[in-house]
């Protein structure tokens, strides 16, 4: 079965939502195919937007009319301006979501916006008539064209998961890796890499002693992150600091064999 549209994404992460929408929203036919569907939107590694760096580019998405700093002001569960005693150019707006508030959101904003169609499936290949990229083809046999594909598919291709001594081929903990889109685009002359990055693993709130952390509340007054966005008042919860000591120290370099990075 042939599929046909005006632009094809593949992938439906922070870019991939980004790309289907203001597509969408000019004019387009747009499809977008992601693994699952239910992950739209679904942060893999960090749930925060923004930072030092980062928080500007959010606000610069916005102005053009994209979708993360919308999300992000009805997520977030702790809104501060880091740097704040600093000059303006070091400063950064950061926000912690609550990374299931924004996927949802995501996820309807996606399945809900006219002109653009969303299927579940993996993307395995592209097809190419006279060195021009003119659809893909999925593990379900089913083959989509278009004018433009765009491919937005983030920490997927051949992606690995670390934990400990062990490694798993995962897109994100739980997901598969994109192995076969990989492998086409490395037969195709392209190079694939991967980019590195450390999750912290996470702790739960109720097995946490918080007596004598430092407790970081969210801005008095918080900043948000769409011009959109008005009468900005949002429930904020408390960040807690804690810190190593020689005894954490000593461990960590007891196991530096035993880590990803260093083995």
């Amino acid at each position: 079965m042939v599929k046909e549209s005006d632009i094809l994404v593949v992938g439906g992460g922070h870019a991939g939502i980004e790309a289907s929408l203001i597509a969408a929203k000019m004019g387009a036919r747009v499809h977008l195919i992601t693994m699952l569907i239910d992950t739209i939107g679904l942060a893999s590694c960090n749930p925060a937007i923004g930072g030092l760096g980062k928080g500007h580019l959010t606000k610069e998405v916005d102005v053009l009319g994209g979708a993360m700093g919308i999300i992000t002001d009805h997520s977030g569960l702790q809104y501060r301006v880091l740097n704040a005693s600093k000059g303006p150019a070091v400063r950064g707006t950061r926000a912690q979501i609550d990374m299931d508030t924004y996927r949802i959101f995501a996820r309807n904003l996606v399945l809900n916006t006219p002109n653009l169609s969303v299927s579940q499936e993996m993307t395995e290949s592209l097809i190419l008539e006279n060195d021009e990229v003119v659809g893909v083809t999925t593990n379900i046999n089913n083959t989509y064209r278009a004018k433009k594909v765009i491919i937005t598919t983030g920490t997927f291709l051949k992606g690995v998961v670390h934990i400990g001594e062990h490694q798993n081929q995962n897109g994100r903990f739980g997901e598969n890796a994109s192995n076969s889109l990989a492998l086409n685009l490395r037969e195709l002359g392209f190079k694939v890499e991967r980019l590195k990055t450390g999750t912290c693993p996470r702790v739960a709130g109720n097995s946490i002693d918080f007596e004598g952390l430092e407790e970081h509340f969210g801005d008095a007054n918080p900043p948000y992150f769409s011009y959109k966005t008005k009468d900005f008042n949002p429930t904020q919860l408390s960040c807690f600091i804690t810190y190593t000591n020689p005894i954490t120290h000593q461990i960590i370099r007891d196991n530096f064999h035993r880590a990803p990075l260093f083995s």
